[in-house]
């Protein structure tokens, strides 16, 4: 379901749905949800926020602009998926409540789903470790694509991803993570 085109009350049944699905497979409680076609709008992040989700995973063209609020500073335009994908990004609601936001690395994102990235494993990796640049802090370089691009679009694809997976972290390139824990 595309979320912004739904009422108030199929996005919480949506979400309630999603979240008892996690629960019975995985034995514990969802810690973010990844919308379909990443559609959100703020509605549907007040319905995450309101169940205990902590965050979700959306495309960089969806950023409009960001600020410091630490200090309230002033607005940055990032339009044009301008903006740095490498940290999550607090989104503070009209309710109060707060949710943090991940955007994904679009070119590299691209690249696998469309770009041949998944004809070498070691490519892939490279690709990934490139990402990072010479700051101080923790960064995350994350990517987005259909599950089906691993096997179904790119055979073989899935043993790119593992092998790419198997190189950074053999190579010791980066730290293996996932969202929940970056946080």
């Amino acid at each position: 379901m595309i979320m912004p085109l739904a009422n108030a009350r199929d996005k919480r049944t949506q979400v309630i749905w999603g979240i008892a699905d996690f629960r019975y497979r995985f034995k514990r409680e969802p810690e973010g949800m990844w919308l379909p076609e990443t559609a959100v709008n703020t509605e549907t992040l007040e319905v995450l926020a309101e169940n205990g989700i902590k965050f979700t995973i959306l495309s960089p063209v969806q950023a409009a602009s960001v600020r410091k609020i630490e200090d309230g500073g002033q607005w940055h335009d990032v339009n044009g998926a301008k903006i740095d994908p490498k940290r999550p990004y607090k989104c503070v609601l009209p309710s109060g409540k707060w949710i943090s936001l991940f955007f994904y690395d679009g070119p590299i994102s691209a690249d696998v789903g469309y770009g041949g990235l998944l004809h070498s494993g070691e490519n892939f990796a490279n690709s990934l470790v490139r990402a990072f640049t010479a700051v101080d802090g923790p960064q995350l370089v994350n990517i987005a694509t259909d599950g089906e691009t691993f096997g179904h679009h790119h055979r073989h694809g899935d043993m790119a991803l593992a092998y790419c997976l198997h190189f950074i972290e053999s190579k010791n390139l980066a730290k293996l993570t996932n969202y929940g824990q970056y946080l």
